[in-house]
């Protein structure tokens, strides 16, 4: 557990003081990849946002290593249609948890946007809206911010939706190079069965209808679900 990223003990996740499942444990080492399934409502999105410190834990305990950092590419849909921020720019945020809000970005910052933008196919789309992109444009704009915060986890909600299969796979298969190319893990929420079994190292299967919650390699986790690819309850 020492050597693990991120960890969570006796995790218990929900709102206002009520749980929506049983305790939780897991670890995340260095280059490994989770995936959080469920059906919708089984709290996937509320576990990640636990992790991630923007929804209180409920109890127990979430461990971040000292060294560790968490990139976040959150669901497309959550972004603001409204706001008329450029790719180049919600690229450059990414280096606030780094420089600090509100500070100057220096060459080495500048340097690591242009590489991520070029890594993630999206300079050409620099100074177009974000909100005028396509939904994978838009989640490879999302992703070159997340790396550009140098993570050590990347943390993924719903990074293929709206995404058919083929669509599917050829993203997550970008973010898992430049995953690997910059040595981070991967914790993500995916309804692809058939992506999930092939890509995770642990699977963590919420099902809040009989407050269960089973943590373990895919094929033991996901054998006798899903239905067509994707995942049903």
């Amino acid at each position: 557990m020492s050597a693990a990223l991120l960890s969570a003990e006796a995790l218990r996740i929900g709102y206002r003081g009520t749980s929506m499942l049983p305790e939780l444990s897991f670890a995340v080492a260095p280059g490994t990849v989770i995936s959080i399934v469920g059906h919708n409502g089984s709290g996937k999105s509320t576990l990640l946002k636990t992790i991630l410190g923007l929804t209180p834990k409920l109890g127990g305990e979430i461990r971040i290593r000292r060294d560790a950092r968490l990139g976040y590419v959150p669901q497309r849909e959550t972004m603001d249609p409204i706001y008329p921020v450029t790719v180049g720019e919600l690229v450059e945020t990414g280096r606030y948890g780094i420089r600090g809000v509100g500070r100057r970005l220096t060459p080495p910052d500048r340097a690591r946007v242009r590489e991520m933008l070029e890594a993630t196919g999206t300079a050409r789309l620099e100074r177009r809206l974000f909100r005028t992109l396509s939904g994978g444009e838009q989640q490879r704009a999302l992703l070159a911010r997340a790396l550009c915060a140098e993570p050590s986890v990347l943390v993924l909600d719903e990074p293929t939706a709206s995404m058919d299969e083929k669509g599917a796979h050829e993203a997550m298969g970008l973010t898992l190079a430049l995953a690997r190319k910059h040595g981070a893990a991967i914790v993500m929420v995916n309804h692809f069965i058939d992506l999930v079994a092939e890509v995770s190292d642990q699977v963590i299967h919420l099902d809040r209808d009989h407050q269960r919650v089973t943590i373990g390699p895919p094929a033991e986790v996901l054998k006798g679900r899903g239905s067509q690819g994707r995942y049903s309850s």
